[in-house]
C-alpha cells in the first residue's frame, strides 16, 4: 500500500479472488483490537464474498454495484480470472457517471450501521460512552508496560539478572550513550525505545560527553550492580543486543556513525 500509494489489496486462493483487505481493515481490525501485526494472517482480516464484475460490464454496472453493496472498489474479471479493478476515484475521474449518482454511492456508505450510529443515519447521533476514553488509556498504558518488559526481561535472559537489575542497567547504559551523542540523535533514538523509557531519559539530552566510552559504560554498570569487570561486559552485551531488536538497523546506523571506533562494537553488526 504505501510502495504503490493505494488502499487496497485484493487476496489471491486457491480459487481465484478470496478477498480484499483496505487501510481501514488494517487501522480498525489490527491496530484497533491490538492484534500482532506480525502475527496476524490475511485471512483473519479480509473481507470475503467480495462483490466483481465481468469486464464486459459497464460504467453504470459498477456505479451500481458501489451503490447497492456501499462500496468503493469493484474487481473486474474476465473468464473467472482477476483482469483489474474499478474505484471509486476512477469513477470521479472519468466524469461519466453523474453527480447524482456518485452522491448516492457515498449516501449509501455513510448510512451503513455502526455503534454509535443506526442504520440509514448519515452521521451518529450519540456522545462516545463516558469513559470510553480512559478505558482507551488504560489499554494504551498496558501495551506500553508489555513492549517495555519485553525488552527488560529480553535483557535479564541473556545476561542472567533478575528483571529489576536488568532494569536499573538498561537506563544506565542508556543515558550515558545518549550523554555521548549529539542531542538531537539522541532524541531520534529514544523516540524508537518504549515509551515508558522515555521520561527516564530527558535528562541525559547534554551531549556530546566525549568523556563516555564503553569502558566507562561498563564500569557504571558494574559498580552500581555490584558485577565485576567480565560480569558487567556480559550485561553491556546483553543490553545492546536487545536494544539492537528494539530499535530500527537505520537508526543504530545513524547512532553507531556518531560513535568512536571502539564505542561501535557495542552494538551487535547486522548479518
Amino acid at each position: 500500500m504505501e510502495d504503490n500509494h493505494i488502499g487496497l489489496v485484493l487476496i489471491s486462493g486457491p480459487q481465484g479472488l478470496a478477498g480484499v483487505v483496505t487501510d481501514r481493515d488494517l487501522a480498525l481490525a489490527v491496530l484497533g483490537r491490538d492484534i500482532d501485526p506480525d502475527e496476524a494472517t490475511l485471512s483473519e482480516i479480509m473481507s470475503e464474498g467480495v462483490i466483481s464484475l465481468d469486464i464486459s460490464g459497464t460504467v453504470e454496472d459498477v456505479a451500481q454495484l458501489m451503490q447497492k453493496n456501499r462500496v468503493r472498489r469493484i474487481p473486474l474479471t474476465e473468464n473467472g480470472q482477476l483482469a483489474g479493478l474499478v474505484t471509486f476515484d476512477d469513477l470521479v475521474l472519468d466524469g461519466s457517471v453523474s453527480i447524482e449518482q456518485l452522491r448516492a454511492i457515498v449516501t449509501a456508505q455513510l448510512e451503513v450501521e455502526a455503534a454509535q450510529k443506526p442504520a440509514g443515519v448519515l452521521y451518529p447521533q450519540r456522545i462516545a460512552q463516558p469513559g470510553r476514553r480512559s478505558r482507551a488509556l488504560v489499554r494504551a498504558k498496558l501495551r506500553a508496560d508489555e513492549v517495555y518488559n519485553r525488552l527488560v526481561k529480553d535483557i535479564a535472559d541473556r545476561a542472567e539478572l533478575d528483571f529489576a537489575r536488568s532494569e536499573r542497567a538498561l537506563i544506565i547504559s542508556l543515558c550515558m550513550l545518549c550523554h555521548r551523542l549529539v542531542p538531537d540523535e539522541a532524541l531520534h533514538l529514544i523516540a524508537q525505545l518504549p515509551s515508558k523509557l522515555q521520561p527516564q531519559l530527558d535528562q541525559c539530552l547534554d551531549g556530546p560527553d566525549r568523556s563516555v566510552s564503553t569502558a566507562a559504560i561498563r564500569n557504571e554498570v558494574a559498580q552500581t550492580l555490584g558485577l565485576d569487570q567480565q560480569q558487567g561486559a556480559l550485561v553491556l552485551k546483553a543490553i545492546f543486543a536487545a536494544i539492537s531488536n528494539t530499535v530500527s538497523q537505520g537508526q543504530i546506523d545513524e547512532v553507531r556513525g556518531q560513535l568512536p571506533d571502539e564505542m561501535k562494537e557495542l552494538f551487535p553488526v547486522a548479518a
